[in-house]
């Protein structure tokens, strides 16, 4: 039975003389394979439906066996052109899309990943603002929205606020603050854990309250942006076992 459904491209290959196949990102699915059958040379089924960075409303089957997704047509909603236009805002995008596939979301945190996306490539679209940043930005709005969410304004141990002062560290394993104190009084935190100033926690909690939108707007000192993407890389490394080297994300 067929079924209707938005879904983001994220990559496009080409098969037999006319045949496409596609990876999809959909808010019920996750990321998945389907075919478009004579894709390549269809006039009115998908016009404008085949390229990477698309959003599309798809009509979705399965083939007659059942074992494998079809696209029956598609009606583009978007394609951002804005986003193709521009190499430097096709990079980033292309890093978001990477991380995903990396991650290998599913049926259960599609829609997370699927409202992520969007709104991500939409501010991309949009355009304005500083976003040099904004691949490390949308891996840790991610990890964070998947379940990941480590409180960076109270210490794990004592539950006290995070004030003005230094000596905080934070635990990658658990994702917890230690105090000054707590740390004075030989309650270190257990496995890998970072000295980190309290600057850089409250920009690690306004990340992880934040939508992409916000992200063009924010002005962040080079050393607290340097010390939060330390902290990001070395969470999504521990907890997701993936690292970004050489323009794609390794197991590690």
């Amino acid at each position: 039975m067929n079924s209707t459904e938005k879904a983001l491209v994220l990559k496009v290959g080409r098969f037999r003389e006319s045949d496409c196949w596609l990876r999809l990102l959909t808010p019920s699915r996750g990321v998945f394979n389907a075919f478009a059958f004579g894709g390549s040379r269809s006039r009115r089924r998908f016009v404008g439906c085949l390229d990477p960075l698309s959003h599309v409303l798809f009509t979705i089957g399965t083939s007659r066996t059942g074992d494998y997704t079809v696209l029956e047509e598609g009606s583009l909603l978007h394609n951002f052109p804005g986003v193709r236009k521009d190499s430097s805002r096709t990079g980033m995008a292309v890093n978001c899309i990477r991380f995903i596939e990396a991650i290998e979301v599913g049926a259960g945190d599609g829609g997370v990943a699927y409202d992520l996306l969007l709104e991500t490539l939409r501010m991309l679209e949009t355009g304005g603002g500083n976003i040099d940043f904004m691949p490390w930005f949308f891996r840790a709005k991610l990890v964070f929205s998947l379940g990941y969410t480590p409180d960076f304004l109270v210490c794990g141990t004592c539950g006290e606020a995070v004030g003005a002062g230094h000596g905080y560290q934070f635990g990658i394993e658990k994702g917890q603050v230690a105090c000054p104190t707590c740390l004075s009084a030989g309650k270190p935190l257990d496995g890998l854990a970072r000295p980190i100033s309290t600057g850089v926690l409250r920009a690690l909690d306004w990340i992880q309250r934040s939508s992409p939108s916000d992200w063009v707007t924010v002005a962040m000192d080079h050393e607290v942006r340097r010390q939060c993407a330390q902290v990001i890389e070395l969470f999504v490394a521990y907890h997701l076992g993936l690292s970004w080297e050489n323009g794609t994300y390794k197991k590690v």
